[in-house]
């Protein structure tokens, strides 16, 4: 990475690349330095292959310590992850770098090439015992149930296994399907757990009911609340419209069932009573 400047190089500045499936290959032919457009061009190509292997291929390179002033020469392959956070009025994407690995840019010249083999990392892995299989050799990996995922928890997926809460349920020891396998149609080996097996799963399950719970009051405490709002809103607007269209049948009903309406037939229920009870006197 540095000040490259396609459009200096009039038409010999190319960008080309070819995909068939299996390999990836980009090239960039007779490029130039914004800021340093003296020192000649610069041709160089990338291989990304299927297997995960990456090839850099230096073909012209000049000799040349190209300035960081104005953009930042950079060598190697790096790697980020995006989060996302809620606020009251937007949503702010962070992208964080979570692993690189610089070159030696003293090595980087004509005809040199630089060959990444691709190793075996905890988001290669499908399957939880494989993924348990190696955890400690590199990375901590650590199988996540929920989404059926093995991570450390820095890969490009990391948004996904926070927002699933794999950090605190993932399993770092022991798979789910391990404790079925422990029995049999017609024998009960609870023996074959170990003590120290049973105290880990229990925490496991714990936590995930425990979280599920949670979640599952959530839905119900947000439900009711919205039905509450809407059956508010309908209200108003019905009230509203009949309000400013009295001829409508809201707004002959609201003309009908007016509160001065009861009024008045409270007042005459009263006078009747009170009339009667007078009566009832005067005849005793």
């Amino acid at each position: 990475m540095a000040n490259f400047d396609v459009f200096i190089g009039g038409n010999q500045s190319e960008i080309k690349y070819f995909d068939n499936s299996t390999h990836f290959i980009c090239t960039w032919k007779n490029l130039y330095l914004q800021d340093q457009q003296d020192v000649g061009a610069f041709t160089f190509q990338t291989i990304l292959q299927d297997t995960g292997n990456i090839y850099f291929n230096y073909i012209q390179i000049p000799q040349v310590k190209i300035s960081n002033l104005n953009h930042a020469h950079r060598i190697g392959l790096s790697d980020a992850y995006m989060s996302q956070h809620l606020t009251n009025e937007h949503i702010i994407r962070v992208i964080t770098l979570y692993d690189k690995l610089n070159l030696d840019k003293a090595k980087v010249k004509n005809g040199a090439s630089v060959i990444f083999s691709m190793e075996s990392t905890c988001n290669t892995f499908t399957d939880c015992k494989s993924c348990l299989a190696n955890r400690g050799k590199r990375y901590n990996c650590s199988w996540c149930d929920d989404i059926q995922k093995c991570s450390d928890g820095y890969d490009r997926s990391r948004h996904q296994w926070i927002r699933a809460q794999c950090h605190h349920l993932a399993s770092e020891n022991i798979c789910s399907n391990t404790i079925k396998d422990t029995f049999d149609t017609n024998r009960f080996l609870l023996s074959s757990l170990s003590d120290t097996h049973l105290n880990k799963i229990q925490p496991y399950v714990s936590s995930r009911k425990h979280s599920a719970l949670y979640t599952f009051r959530t839905i119900i405490v947000t439900l009711l609340i919205t039905i509450l709002i809407l059956s508010l809103i309908a209200f108003l607007a019905t009230f509203i419209y009949a309000y400013r269209h009295p001829t409508s049948p809201p707004g002959m009903w609201l003309l009908e069932h007016r509160p001065s309406n009861y009024i008045a037939r409270f007042k005459r229920f009263s006078d009747i009573t009170n009339d009667v009870s007078n009566t009832k006197q005067f005849i005793i």
